[in-house]
Parts: structure tokens; C-alpha cells; sequence
């Protein structure tokens, strides 16, 4: 009778041990894939999902708006880009379609413009940001540069229309 649970025990115990060692084999193998050159063959891509909410500026670092929803085509290229301008906190926002090619993403982060409590005429002219300061009355600061895990998508987009353009464009609406 001993002799018959001693062996149901080997049993056991060799299966719990095989399957213990063929998990611990396979993350180190998942492991060494992607830390070698699984993720090296997809740098410079970007998640998709990621960019729906990125902030859209024009070329004067307005900021216009965000993406709210990307189009593609039957075969998966995106063709249009929506999105959500003027409103606050999603009220009275509304909706815009625009050429997904007229959109520049950029990785670099948007200068913000602080308001500086120096007066415009007494300001020094020695470097570009204390010029800006002169000029507009605010200080140019960038935001700080991204980890790694961040590098799956762009800091935000770009696109050369105006507010007022923006506004002037029919609204998109799902049928």
C-alpha cells in the first residue's frame, strides 16, 4: 500500500517539476527574443491605438486639437484623420476629417509658452529662448524628453491650417 503511494507521489512530482522547467525555458527564450532583435525589426513604428488623443498643433504651436479617430481603407492604410477641435473638456467640441498626409508627427515635445514676469523692453537678447522672451513676453520651455517605453508613438502631430480654417470646414458625422 506505501509502495503504491510512493509511486503516485514520484509520479506527481516529476510532472510538477517538468512543467516547472519547461515554463522557466520558454520565458528565457521569450526573453532573449525580445531583447535582441524582435523589437529592433519594429523600431520606428508606432501603436496605432496610441494615437488616437495626440494633440495636433499648427505651425505656430497653437494647439488646435486632438485625433479622435483614424480612417483606413480596405487595405488597412490610413486615409483620413478626425478630429476634435474647439469645445472644452469634450463640450462643444466638433468633429473635422482631414487627409491623414496632411498630418506631420513629430517626436520632438511642443515648446510651452510661460508667461514671464519680466517686462519686454528690459529683457536680455543673448540666446534664442531669452529673444523669444523679449519679443512675446513669455519663456519658451520644452517639456521633458520621453523614456523608452514612450517611443511607440509620436509627442503629436502637426498639420499647416489655422484655427480659423479649421473652423470654416464642414463637420464630420458617421451615417
Amino acid at each position: 500500500m506505501k509502495t503504491k503511494f510512493l509511486v503516485i507521489g514520484a509520479i506527481a512530482a516529476a510532472l510538477v517539476a517538468s512543467t516547472a522547467m519547461a515554463q522557466t525555458l520558454t520565458t528565457a527564450t521569450r526573453a532573449g527574443i525580445n531583447s535582441g532583435g524582435v523589437n529592433q525589426a519594429y523600431k520606428g513604428q508606432w501603436r496605432l491605438y496610441k494615437m488616437i488623443g495626440l494633440d495636433v498643433y499648427n505651425q505656430n504651436n497653437e494647439k488646435l486639437g486632438d485625433i479622435s479617430e483614424l480612417l483606413v481603407d480596405q487595405t488597412g492604410k490610413i486615409q483620413t484623420a478626425i478630429l476634435g477641435v474647439g469645445g472644452f473638456l469634450g463640450v462643444g467640441e466638433r468633429l473635422v476629417a482631414v487627409n491623414f498626409d496632411q498630418l506631420k508627427f513629430v517626436n520632438q515635445p511642443v515648446e510651452l509658452k510661460v508667461a514671464s514676469s519680466t517686462p519686454a523692453s528690459t529683457a536680455p537678447t543673448k540666446s534664442a529662448d531669452t529673444r523669444a522672451q523679449a519679443t512675446t513676453g513669455a519663456a519658451a520651455t520644452a517639456r521633458p524628453t520621453r523614456s523608452a517605453t514612450e517611443q511607440w508613438y509620436p509627442d503629436h502631430a502637426e498639420i499647416n491650417i489655422t484655427a480659423d480654417q479649421l473652423k470654416a470646414m464642414p463637420q464630420f458625422e458617421y451615417n
